[in-house]
């Protein structure tokens, strides 16, 4: 894989005040539940699979699943996944995150495919610089101003809120209060180094032995897994806040059971 850049400041593009034709490029699933599609067809098929063999890897009923239809839509969309007929593969762009040969790359390309989607570019050109308005305010904005139709406002400004936290860019604020591009660690791109394999071989790194000292190096960005884990952590959070309020919710019980793989 060719080595590739940092990104750089992406300043937002000129504001033009026409609003977005709300169309099938919603996303209605985040980036993580987008890219387990690709994980799917990577690990369990091998790099290719057919529409059925999908469905049974995600563990829906049938590929003529409305919401097995929605989640293949989103992760095309979000650049994931391809393929013309029956035939699906995985992207270069879902290869860099799950395959990386460099460790930024998973980060970067979470990064770019949260920007590629003309929506949240234009939420990000947007808001650039400014606190996101209240989820009020965001559900306003997303049907008038940015022309999202009502019936996939909540699941689209959801999986948007979501998307942006998994890519990083509340991570510098450490709120959901603002879109900021989060900064690659200092010293990249560097190759994957074999302990970060899992390689029990010694690193051949010099260490300090007095002298002008060292620094520590950064840590490892984290996995698409470590990701996954801690957005699966977060969901079973509310899940739990929920239900301890006496409040059941049934979807989001249904899609932690997905991202664990629990049959359906």
């Amino acid at each position: 894989m060719t080595e590739v850049t940092a990104p750089q400041s992406i300043a937002p593009t000129p504001k033009k005040r026409t609003r977005i034709v709300s169309d099938v490029r919603v996303p209605v699933y985040s980036l993580l539940d987008s890219l387990a599609v690709a994980e799917a067809i990577h690990k369990k098929g091998g790099g290719s699979a057919s529409n059925d063999q999908l469905a049974a890897f995600l563990g829906y009923k049938s590929a003529k699943n409305g919401s097995y239809l929605s989640r293949v839509a989103t992760a095309r969309i979000f650049d994931f996944i391809t393929g013309q007929g029956d035939r699906l593969t995985i992207t270069p762009r879902a290869q860099s995150i799950l395959m990386p040969v460099y460790t930024h790359d998973a980060r970067q390309a979470l990064v770019k495919a949260f920007l590629d989607v003309p929506l949240y570019k234009a939420v990000y050109d947007e808001y650039f610089g400014k606190e996101l308005p209240t989820p009020f305010g965001m559900t306003n904005a997303f049907r008038t101003h940015f022309g999202v139709a009502p019936s996939r406002v909540e699941a689209g400004l959801r999986a948007l809120m979501e998307s942006a936290e998994q890519a990083g860019f509340f991570e510098v604020r450490g709120t959901r209060t603002q879109l900021i591009i989060p900064k690659l660690p200092d010293g990249f791109p560097r190759k994957i180094t074999p302990q970060e394999e899992g390689s029990e071989e010694p690193q051949d790194e010099q260490t300090s032995g007095g002298g002008g000292g060292s620094r520590n190096p950064p840590p490892p960005p984290k996995t698409p897994e470590d990701l996954k884990n801690e957005y699966i952590s977060t969901l079973i959070g509310v899940l739990r806040e929920k239900g301890s309020s006496g409040e059941v919710d049934g979807a989001l019980m249904e899609r932690i059971e997905k991202l664990l793989g629990l049959p359906q």
